[in-house]
This record gives structure tokens, C-alpha cells and sequence, in this order.
């Protein structure tokens, strides 16, 4: 199958990436189209990052994915834990909406896990294998130059947008 288009979503850190994800997707659906995939949604404390959630954009679900390991973290250990469970579930949300019929499915986001081929990476991967619809992914600056690669197509291929 062929893709009708990749669109990129990317900015650093904090720039708004997950909200222009979730404006694009109500304008999709405003105009009709059937949206599926997960938007990745964290929670603040005290100005902290403390967690992150999947948020099912095809059934109004969320599950917990990652929690902030306790300071100080030690040198060579991520700041976050990932929780099996919760990239279970956004890996399942992700091929589910393929299963429902999404005319259009958001990633968000494609991070450090995925570029070694892990988080949602397996789900990413059939997506881009099975889904001839529109997919929308997420990624920090940091790992763009890095993604057309990893996605195995051209850069050309893909529409960024800045957030």
C-alpha cells in the first residue's frame, strides 16, 4: 500500500508539539475524516513534569506510560520509567485505529524508545507497512534527522511542520 502522506510534527522540548497534534486532529475530524492513534499527554506537579499518559484519540482511553524516576537520577538512567502496560496499550491504540477505519492516525510521539526500536516502534512499523491514510507523527528536534531513516522513506516523503 502506498501512503498518501507522512506529516511530521516537531519542535523542541515544551514548544506546544502535543497540542498542535490534538488542534490538527479536531480539524480532521471537523472536516468529516475519521481520526485514530494517541497523543501523549503529561502531567505537571509543582512545574515538574511527573508522568506521561496515552491518550487514545479513536476511544477517549488513557493509560499511564512512563513516571519520573525520584531525583537524583543517576548518570546513564533515563529520567523516566516505562511501564509495559501503558506502551502495550498505545501500541494497541495505534494498529486499532487501522482496525476501525481511521482515515488518519497520530503518533505522538516517536522518541528515543522508538529510534532504537522499541516503545511504540513494532506498531509504528505496521502502520507504515498496512495504512494507505494519512499519519501524523510527533518528534522532538533533536531526533528529526534521524526519522526519515528510521521510517525507511526520503525526506522528501514527509511534510514537517514546526511547532
Amino acid at each position: 500500500m502506498t501512503r498518501r502522506r507522512i506529516t511530521v510534527i516537531h519542535g523542541p522540548r515544551d514548544s506546544g508539539k502535543t497540542k498542535t497534534a490534538a488542534a490538527l486532529a479536531a480539524r480532521m475530524r471537523a472536516q468529516g475524516m475519521r481520526v485514530g492513534g494517541v497523543l501523549s499527554e503529561a502531567e505537571m506537579r509543582s512545574g515538574v513534569k511527573v508522568s506521561y499518559s496515552f491518550f487514545d484519540l479513536g476511544t477517549g482511553e488513557r493509560s499511564l506510560y512512563a513516571l519520573r524516576r525520584p531525583e537524583p537520577i543517576p548518570q546513564g538512567v533515563r529520567a523516566y520509567e516505562f511501564l509495559p502496560e501503558g506502551l502495550d496499550f498505545g501500541r494497541r491504540a495505534v494498529l486499532g485505529a487501522v482496525e476501525a477505519g481511521a482515515e488518519a492516525i497520530i503518533v505522538d510521539e516517536i522518541g528515543p524508545l522508538e529510534m532504537e526500536g522499541r516503545g511504540l516502534w513494532d506498531a509504528v512499523r505496521d502502520l507504515l507497512s498496512r495504512f494507505s491514510g494519512e499519519i501524523v507523527i510527533v518528534v522532538r528536534d533533536s531526533l528529526l534527522d534521524g526519522l526519515p531513516g528510521r521510517l525507511g522513506v526520503a525526506l522528501s516523503d514527509l511534510a514537517a511542520f514546526e511547532s
